[in-house]
């Protein structure tokens, strides 16, 4: 598959917009489009000059789930599309990643599509736009930890019904129970978008966001006191790093701070 199924443009500030471009199958997922997407990740993730990455579609449609074409190969063969196996990341590589992501939900998204701004920290919608688990409806388990997931973003009883129905829904009833974090009106949703990945770029430590995202992560595994030790071991470390003393510097000083890049801003300070 061509590599512009997905763009990466990069924005003033450390904000990088991946778009999925297949605006002609409404950004409909493949195993191709999986691959150049996640490999622009990890560019992302390995560039230190980004600190924070939006995801997009390009159109009027965030991404509908996977391709029919594919679905329908999968009908055929009964089994899992080989070409997958050559992808060196796991389905839930979003997750494991420690930099900001913002999902900007353009338009329609559903299945897998869904499932990916479930990955990221941040939901920016449309107003309107239409959304649906929809495995329930095509055959399916709820795939690529959606039952994981979807719990953990809106509660067990509202996540049962919108996988076991596998209906439609809006980006507004999102916002009501918490899926999508803010609407934004079409004509200043992308310009609203790179303003929120711009401020939070700039006045959020690298080092602080990658350790929160590690805490939220372990979260899923730890009681209430191996939250509270590894906090404290966290507080200890960051206590004599380079961005604490940026961090309450720029605040005494009212400035706007200017925080180490990926990577540095957990090294111990030395004093002059």
């Amino acid at each position: 598959m061509p590599e512009d199924v997905v763009l990466r443009t990069d924005h003033e500030g450390g904000v990088s917009v991946l778009t999925l471009n297949r605006p002609e199958r409404r950004n409909a997922w493949t195993i191709g489009l999986q691959g150049r997407y996640y490999a622009l990740l990890q560019e992302c993730v390995d560039d230190p000059a980004v600190r924070c990455i939006v995801v997009t579609g390009a159109g009027s449609t965030f991404c509908p789930g996977a391709d029919t074409d594919e679905l329908q190969v999968y009908t055929e063969t009964g089994d899992f599309n080989p070409e997958a196996a050559k992808i060196v990341q796991p389905d839930w590589f979003p997750i494991t990643i420690d930099k900001p992501m913002i999902a900007a939900i353009n338009g329609a998204a559903a299945g897998f599509g869904l499932v990916q701004t479930m990955m990221c920290d941040i939901r920016l919608a449309v107003p309107g736009a239409k959304l649906s688990t929809a495995f329930a409806r095509r055959g399916l388990p709820a795939l690529h930890a959606s039952a994981y997931l979807l719990p953990r973003l809106v509660g067990m009883s509202r996540a049962r019904e919108l996988l076991v129905s596998g209906r439609t829904f809006t980006t507004d009833e999102a916002a009501e129970i918490g899926l999508v974090h803010r609407l934004i009106p079409p004509a200043e949703f992308m310009a609203r978008v790179l303003d929120y990945a711009r401020e939070l770029a700039v006045n959020c430590s690298p080092a602080s966001v990658s350790n929160i995202k590690q805490q939220l992560r372990a979260s899923y595994d730890h009681s209430f006191l191996d939250a509270v030790r590894d906090a404290e071991q966290r507080e200890r470390q960051a206590l004599a790093s380079v961005d604490f003393h940026e961090g309450v510097m720029s605040f005494v000083q009212r400035r706007t701070p200017a925080f180490a890049p990926y990577g540095e801003g957990s090294r111990r300070r030395v004093e002059d």
